[in-house]
């Protein structure tokens, strides 16, 4: 019996415990430079990226060979998933402090409130149209006594666990090889997204699992030999009709993707049917997901959730649509990569991101060559290499300043086709398997260095994804997301909740917006109002007339104001909202004067300060 074998009944974990151990390993080293880098100590990076190596490193080197049994394979591929989601929980263990997780929490703690969903939100209006994750949210929150923060947790920790057991049950399912499942598990993980993005408390993050899922099982019913009325053919279309259902009710851009993926697996199966086929394709193969997630998509549109789906994909898509415009036709330069409006990364990070976009696109090559060299004409095989073939262009996008988010949203749907091919391909290496000293020898050394690929892969790709100032936590940075929210902010937040009227409406920063709006329970207004930007309101150099127009106009109660802003101008370009005046171009911080000027206003009062944040009440003004 070869090793990583066991007999009939018995499961076999191999070195899984012991990788296991390694990762807790790694997760300690993750939690000490996270924690040195709070303290602005330093030493902190180092340990983050050893422990990020002693993580992903051996997991991948045992992946790469074919000593693993198939038990071993499923329990490694988890050990990675969850030791990468905690790192994201390390990252802030006590609260949420991410724009859209400030959203989805505002969302949440609605309906617990309320009873309701589909509860407007400031903060992010697409909650109304897609409250799945509140609506779990809140209720595991209510049943079990958990806050909405350690419930939202576990809902996301359940997604990214189900994502990754169900993606590799569908690539040992189309590859027939669990060594190939479990490397293209590794190739993954090499996302952009995976990381950070897609474990946030947001809606995306636990429609992966869900659009995992009806992938799946839409891929055993497409194997299905034909359609017979039975509990197993019955149970599976149930099944797919409700996965489906899920997901339009889900993510919208999720669905899309899902739904424009399977339309390209059934017209390749279609083209590929033989004419007395044809009566039984139009039920087998991806046709009842595609009729199923079209109808439940365009239903809940329709009916639901049209308007907050058009407002932000279509702003989303008009912006990056406009970006690569305006870089064609020589009006906008190219965006300057790897660099916020304040930060700059080191020229070794620099090269190690661009050198980790090499990897994946000699995995796409070599793929298509083989998909080519052996007549590769399987429909869903098929559609995988076409979505593959997509992550050059998802590069492009990453020339413009608006695409950026195009190409960050599209990595974890790209990356499935990418695995694919890798999985493809690791059949056809070699390994250190049984048999003589030097052809083990040339086989180990041979998955070390695809190893050290995979490492250099993964970490530049975290590069590529990640604001170097927003991968560990530390001191306070002006408009920078994550490191924005300090306890000043957050105290702020907890007074507005305790002493002011709920659903107030106020003015401020971005982050201290995200806060009050969230932990505050205020509504924070953003936008224009008789052709002024409202952020003018906190940064002309004098208070005017117009200002008092767009106080009485919005009915703004408060307006908040942290002198901080003077410090530097924000990393991510702007302080309120990315088309304000002077966003993305600004080179000198807003003066200290212009942060202070309301104190000399008539009718305006100081009702909180904490020495950094104060709250005007500018109530009298909207009278």
């Amino acid at each position: 019996m070869s090793a990583g074998q066991t007999g009939p009944g018995r499961i076999s974990l191999g070195a899984m415990p012991l990788l296991a151990l390694v990762a807790a390993g790694g997760l300690v080293a993750v939690a000490l430079g996270d924690n040195l880098a709070r303290e602005g100590r330093p030493g902190g990076q180092p340990l983050f990226w050893a422990g990020l190596v002693l993580i992903y490193a051996p997991v991948a080197f045992r992946l790469f060979g074919r000593a693993a049994g198939r038990s071993e394979r499923i329990g490694l591929v988890l050990t990675l998933a969850l030791a990468l989601y905690t790192v994201k929980v390390l990252r802030s263990p006590a609260e949420f402090v991410r724009f859209d997780e400030l959203g989805w929490w505002r969302a949440t703690n609605e309906s617990i409130l309320t009873g309701h969903l589909f509860e407007p939100n400031p903060l992010n209006p697409a909650t109304a149209g897609f409250p799945s994750l509140a609506a779990i949210t809140g209720s595991l929150s209510q049943l079990s006594g958990l806050s909405i923060f350690h419930s939202g947790l576990i809902v996301i920790g359940l997604a990214r666990f189900i994502l990754v057991l169900t993606l590799f049950l569908f690539l040992e399912r189309v590859t027939g090889s669990a060594r190939g499942a479990g490397v293209g598990i590794v190739v993954y993980a090499c996302n952009p997204s995976f990381l950070y993005f897609d474990v946030q408390f947001g809606y995306e993050s636990l429609a992966l699992g869900v659009a995992a899922v009806l992938l799946l099982a839409t891929l055993r019913w497409s194997r299905l030999e034909h359609v017979a009325i039975g509990p197993d053919v019955a149970g599976i279309a149930a099944l797919v009709v409700l996965l489906a259902c899920g997901l339009a009710v889900t993510h919208h851009m999720t669905s899309l993707g899902m739904l424009g993926f399977l339309v390209l697996w059934w017209l390749l199966r279609w083209l590929r049917q033989r004419r007395g086929d044809l009566a039984e394709a139009r039920f087998m193969g991806p046709a009842l997901a595609v009729v199923a997630l079209g109808a439940a998509f365009a239903l809940w549109f329709a009916f639901v959730a049209g308007g907050e789906t058009i407002a932000e994909l279509g702003g989303l898509f008009s912006r990056a649509f406009n970006s690569i415009v305006d870089l064609v036709t020589g009006s906008q330069g190219s965006k300057r990569l790897f660099a916020g409006s304040g930060e700059s990364q080191p020229l070794v990070a620099r090269a190690l991101a661009l050198a980790s976009i090499i990897p994946i696109v000699a995995v796409i090559l070599a793929g298509l060559r083989v998909v080519w060299r052996e007549r590769v004409r399987d429909s869903l095989s098929l559609a995988l290499v076409v979505v593959a073939v997509l992550y050059p262009v998802t590069l492009g996008l990453r020339l413009t300043e608006a695409g950026s988010e195009t190409s960050q949203r599209a990595s974890e749907f790209v990356f499935l086709g990418v695995a694919f091919l890798a999985a493809v391909l690791i059949g056809r290496l070699p390994s250190g398997g049984p048999g003589r000293l030097a052809g083990r020898v040339r086989g180990v050394a041979f998955r070390g260095a695809l190893t050290a690929v995979a490492v250099l892969t993964f970490a530049g790709a975290f590069l590529l994804g990640e604001l170097q100032a927003t991968r560990q936590p530390g001191s306070y940075l002006v408009g920078a997301e994550d490191r924005s929210v300090t306890p000043q902010g957050v105290a702020a937040a907890e007074f507005a909740a305790a002493h002011l009227e709920p659903r107030s409406r106020l003015l401020a920063d971005r982050t201290n917006a995200t806060l009050l709006g969230s932990y505050g329970g205020m509504d924070p207004i953003f936008g224009r109002y008789d052709g002024i930007s409202l952020p003018c309101v906190l940064f002309a150099p004098r208070f005017e007339h117009a200002d008092e127009r767009v106080i009485h106009g919005q009915s703004l109660s408060f307006i908040v104001v942290d002198r901080r802003l003077s410090r530097e101008t924000p990393l991510i370009g702007y302080y309120v909202e990315s088309d304000e005046p002077g966003a993305f171009v600004r080179k000198r911080a807003v003066g200290p004067r212009v942060l202070e000027k309301l104190r000399s206003v008539p009718n305006v009062s100081k009702i909180y300060s904490n020495g950094q944040i104060v709250i005007y009440d500018t109530t009298e003004l909207t009278r």
